[in-house]
This record gives structure tokens, sequence and C-alpha cells, in this order.
């Protein structure tokens, strides 16, 4: 039996259960999915996932094989615009919608031509989209997801993947040798780039001294920002970008169309990895 529940505050209540799906399952081994990355921006088709997800601090109960849903109460008529969230029990699988306003349908008047032409009067109802928001699959103890912003308040903690930096972290960062700030205060960086130090400051302070070095000297060779005394000139946002994109090593050169590029999104070729 499939089962349809929702979230009223902070509280899972019993809407549904049916014997037919619900909503479409995915099949996730002919889906291009990649380990969720901050600086990877997703293609039409890829979803995010994480593996081993019953072992992250952002893992909730109602994902656990042997929670029942025999014990909730169910949602009163009153508590439906109160919805923060759906939850589809189906089979191994765990679909989660966020519910948003733009959810909600209520006194329309449509004509229904599926088979014989009727008006149809639609007066509160709620939309169930086919693509959920997140699946988590039970036998393989995954999560899948394209938006981390959309599934924050259902997995809380789950932001912390992508989180901005810290004031203090930024004040670090943007206090090593080779930056000098010209007219930029390390107050007023943007949120996206906060972000950019959370996840390339870190990796940055991870490489041995000679990796550094190597790192710094291809950031001189790519960004294209002014250097004081062999220190980068940050006076905005977009010098800052610049120089996060440098040290992530987003530059490169296409040899065959004979121009020099930046990816504005990257991920680990596994695939390349494999072969060698």
């Amino acid at each position: 039996m499939n089962a349809l529940i929702g979230k009223v505050k902070s509280e899972y209540k019993n809407i549904l259960s049916q014997k037919g799906e619900i909503i479409p399952s995915i099949d996730f081994s002919k889906v291009e999915t990649i380990d969720f990355k901050p600086s990877h921006n997703l293609e039409g088709d890829e979803w995010f996932q994480i593996e081993n997800f019953s072992k992250q601090e952002f893992y909730i109960e109602q994902c656990d094989k042997s929670y029942s849903t025999a014990s909730l109460s169910q949602v009163g008529n009153d508590e439906y615009k109160a919805l923060g969230c759906i939850c589809i029990f189906q089979g191994s699988e765990r679909h989660f919608q966020k519910i948003t306003p733009a959810l909600y349908v209520s006194k329309k008047t449509l004509l229904d031509y599926s088979g014989q032409p009727k008006i149809v009067e639609h007066r509160q109802q709620i939309e169930i989209r086919n693509e959920s928001d997140a699946v988590y699959i039970i036998s393989k103890d995954t999560l899948y997801f394209r938006n981390l912003s959309k599934i924050k308040s259902i997995f809380p903690g789950i932001e912390e993947l992508h989180r901005e930096a810290t004031q203090k972290e930024v004040d670090k960062f943007l206090g090593h040798k080779f930056i000098k700030l010209t007219d930029y205060e390390t107050k007023t960086v943007g949120t996206q780039n906060r972000k950019r130090i959370a996840d390339i400051g870190k990796k940055f302070e991870k490489l041995s001294s000679d990796k550094k070095d190597k790192l710094i000297k291809y950031a001189k060779d790519k960004s294209g920002l002014k250097l004081d005394k062999q220190a980068f000139e940050i006076g905005s946002d977009v010098d800052l970008k610049k120089l996060l994109y440098a040290m992530d090593q987003r530059y490169y050169y296409a040899d065959i169309y004979e121009e020099e590029r930046i990816a504005s999104s990257i991920r680990p070729n596994l695939d390349a990895k494999k072969k060698k």
C-alpha cells in the first residue's frame, strides 16, 4: 500500500493511502547522477546524489524502512494551507515535495478533454508534481535531488553542504599575503563569494605548500587580475570571483578552438580516472 503524508509545521500527518502509484517512479540507474558538489551546475537531465544518506546528520526518520504511518494523526481540512511539504511512500522509494503557494489550485473552471469533453470545477486542490524535489531510495541508501535550496526545509541541516563562509572564515581567507584589498572590505563580500570561500578556501588549506605555490602561480597566469608586489589586487566582488575561479582552476585553454575559456561549472571526471 502506498501512502501520502504531509508536514504541518513540525509534525508529519496522514493524508491518504492507495494501492496504485501516486506518482511515476524514476529508474535512477538510467539517469546521470553526480555526487553533490557546490561548484557543479546541473544539466537538465542530471541529478545530485548523496550516498550513505542514513549516516548523515540531516537524515530524517521518514526515510527509515521501519517508519510507520499508522500512528500518525489525520491532516484536518483546515490544515492543508499550512503544509510545508508532502512525502510519498512508494515501495522502497520516499518522494519529497516542497509545497509552495503556486501549487494550490482553487476556484478554477477547466475543460477536461481526456475523454468526452466536460467542464470540471476545481475548488480546493494541491498539485502533486510528477517530479519530486528529492527522492530517497532505501535499497541504495541514497538521496537524489536537483536543487539544495528547495529541500533544506525538509532535511534540516542539509544546507551546510553549501553554506556561506562565516565572517571569521572570510577574514582569514582574505588575510592571506597573496591578497591585497583595495577599497574593498571583508564585510561587503557577497553571498555567492562567501559560498565559494567556504568551499574553495577549505580545499586550499588542505594543499601542501608546494601545491599552494603552484595554484597561486596558475591564478596569476589565468585570472587577469592586477598584481601589487605579487599580491592580487581585489577591489570588488567581481575581482574576488575571478580569483576564486582561478583557485578552483576553472580557467583553461581549448587548443582545438584556440581560445581561453572559463568553466562556469566543474565536477571530477570519474570515468577518466577509471580508464587510468
